[in-house]
């Protein structure tokens, strides 16, 4: 790129405006502001939870658990587990004992323990920048220390008497030499500033990785003696002759992440119990020193098995509050995990991606994460966890056999997401497929399981792609049938219509219009028998099902709405399965003969335009999907 052509104009657009983000002052002043906004003096538990809940919160249909906005574009389909971290926070921000917990995620590699951490953090960053979460320190604390530290103990009680804020902790070393030294005791003028959160300035957010222990120092947590000042300050007790620079240091008023937590040497992770517990800082040659900072670590299940049964780490045992970080279990969401994870990697994908591609994936893959269940196999556990229905199950029958299969370890095994992913990328990279379709994926898969160490069985994985391929070929032939369907939605609600008609005349002993003859008839038992089989729906429950439905469309009538064919998830199935069996010859005899009429030609170039302009196919794709179609109705 030739520099000298390039428009640096932008810049100015992308600054913020002058004193957006800053603000200097006096201690005096802060005490001002504190009064005025008690909120800005919140301790870091507290302020990560208003960060949380200022994004909002829903209550989605047919789920208890909560759905908390901040996470949701993120990560998919763990929601119970989302709902735990936040309370932990919502305890937390009371001030209650349980900020004095190490958080602990505990999971399998892929399953978002590192996405939870990093979407906190970059929240805290850019939560920083808001009004609601400014944050100020003393201007000269090599750790943000927050300003109210500066109040003695005599004057704390009358303040949070006039404020409601209540003061934990004391000065640093640091801050309280240069009170005692620089300002001589005068409180008032000490310097106070706005600060921005940022990781890779490394303020209010610290980040430790056990590494090789032979060459690792405790004073990456809690920083080191800077001998090069020793002689100037005369002596390695004067805190100006240390650096307040280790990763508990930075983490003050913010977030500590500890990666890997269980590998690290017990050293690191007394000083670690020292900050849970105590709140508090220690080396050598000062005191206890007081630290505001939410810890966070995460592991795997093996570590962590390691770490409960060693009974060096009771102490550690009592201070950590676990999470456990399972897989998705819902292919919907599994989608949305793959359709994230390749934006975030930029890549020019260069192929077509046929519809239905990233949904046999996402089958695949939390398919290897379902335990085996005596009464739902995979491929009806696929369905009923994405909250679709089958005949004669209830839904407290799916929540039953979802909290037992929960309590057993359900979504702590399987496939993570990089493994799709990189059969994903191998489909991508081939040269023979012009787009990437169902069937090359479920190729790619397959071919993948000797390319992945995992330790899911290869019988489990067979049984998976098995289950996969089940669904796919039912939802291929959907999707054909659906095209050979002339207006499908108008055909839909017409059977819907109609079906109406005959149950409210058979309830109301009336008759309907025969819509050739116009003579008035019985209604058609046949009609409505069709719809009623397919729905799984016995003779003794027929007339209380109808009467149902008749309300249902009365009771939208006198709202002056109608009733639409899909409204009903059972009932939509039913009128699908009605008006695909309808045409199943159809598709058969143009998907499978060799030499076609004109008429049919015309019929096939009339689907796969469907196809193309209305469903996502290309070319290419449009026409495996006919070809694969025909292949399955003549088996």
């Amino acid at each position: 790129m030739d520099m000298a052509q390039f428009d640096t104009g932008w810049l100015s657009l992308h600054q913020p405006p002058a004193g957006a983000w800053t603000w200097e002052g006096t201690f005096a002043d802060y005490l001002q502001k504190v009064q005025e906004t008690p909120s800005i003096a919140d301790l870091a538990h507290a302020r990560i939870y208003r960060m949380i809940m200022s994004h909002g919160v829903e209550k989605p249909e047919n789920q208890e658990t909560p759905r908390y906005l901040f996470f949701s574009q993120e990560l998919f389909g763990i929601d119970d587990t989302i709902n735990e971290i936040v309370e932990y926070f919502a305890a937390a921000a009371r001030g209650m004992d349980i900020r004095r917990r190490i958080l602990l995620m505990m999971g399998s590699p892929g399953t978002g323990k590192s996405t939870i951490t990093a979407i906190l953090k970059k929240g805290m960053e850019e939560y920083s920048r808001t009004d609601a979460g400014a944050l100020f320190a003393i201007s000269f604390c090599p750790q943000q220390e927050e300003p109210l530290h500066l109040l003695p103990e005599a004057a704390r009680r009358e303040f949070m008497q006039a404020t409601g804020v209540s003061i934990e902790g004391d000065l640093c070393p640091y801050c309280q030499w240069m009170v005692d030294h620089e300002y001589q005791g005068r409180l008032q003028e000490v310097p106070v500033k706005r600060v921005l959160i940022s990781e890779s300035r490394r303020i209010g957010i610290g980040t430790f990785a056990p590494s090789d222990s032979k060459v690792q120092d405790i004073s990456e947590l809690v920083g080191s003696m800077d001998l090069s000042t020793i002689s100037r300050y005369g002596s390695e007790s004067d805190p100006r002759a240390y650096r307040f620079d280790g990763a508990f240091n930075a983490a003050n008023r913010g977030i500590m992440e500890f990666i890997e937590m269980l590998k690290a040497q017990p050293d690191f992770l007394h000083g670690l119990l020292t900050l849970a517990q105590e709140r508090k800082i220690k080396v050598g040659r000062f005191g206890l020193f007081d630290a505001d900072e939410a810890i966070i670590a995460h592991t795997n299940e093996n570590e962590f098995e390691r770490f409960v049964s060693n009974k060096a780490y009771e102490a550690l045992h009592n201070r950590v509050l676990l999470i456990k970080v399972p897989y998705n279990l819902t292919v919907s969401q599994e989608m949305r995990t793959y359709q994230k994870m390749m934006n975030l990697t930029g890549a020019d994908l260069g192929k077509h991606i046929a519809p239905n591609t990233l949904k046999v994936a996402a089958m695949f893959g939390v398919g290897t994460r379902l335990s085996r269940d005596a009464k739902f196999s995979v491929k009806e556990k696929l369905t009923l966890y994405d909250g679709k229905e089958l005949p004669d199950v209830q839904q407290r029958e799916i929540n039953r056999v979802r909290e037992l299969a929960r309590k057993q370890g359900e979504g702590f095994q399987g496939i993570s997401p990089r493994h799709i992913l990189d059969a994903l990328s191998y489909a991508m990279a081939s040269d023979k497929d012009v787009c990437v379709t169902p069937t090359a994926m479920l190729r790619a898969i397959r071919e993948s399981f000797e390319q992945h160490i995992t330790q899911v069985k290869n019988q489990d994985l067979l049984e998976a792609l098995k289950a996969t391929h089940e669904l796919y070929d039912e939802a291929a032939k959907n999707e054909i049938q659906r095209a050979f369907v002339d207006s499908f939605q108008d055909a839909a609600q017409l059977l819907y219509d109609n079906y109406l008609e005959h149950a409210e005349a058979r309830i109301m002993h009336t008759t309907v219009k025969d819509p050739v003859t116009g003579e008035e008839v019985e209604p058609n038992e046949k009609i409505l028998q069709d719809l009623e089989k397919a729905l799984g729906i016995s003779d003794a429950a027929a007339t209380a099902f109808r009467q149902e439905m008749v309300n249902k469309s009365g009771a939208m009538a006198r709202r002056g709405q109608s009733l639409s064919w899909d409204s009903h998830p059972k009932m939509k199935e039913a009128i699908e399965k009605k008006l695909f069996a309808d045409v199943a010859n159809l598709v058969k005899v143009t998907t499978s003969t060799k030499v076609l009429n004109d008429q049919q030609k015309n019929r096939v170039m009339e689907v796969k335009r469907r196809l193309i302009e209305d469903m996502g196919y290309c070319d290419h794709c449009a026409q495996e999907l006919l070809d694969y179609v025909g292949y399955l109705l003549t088996k």
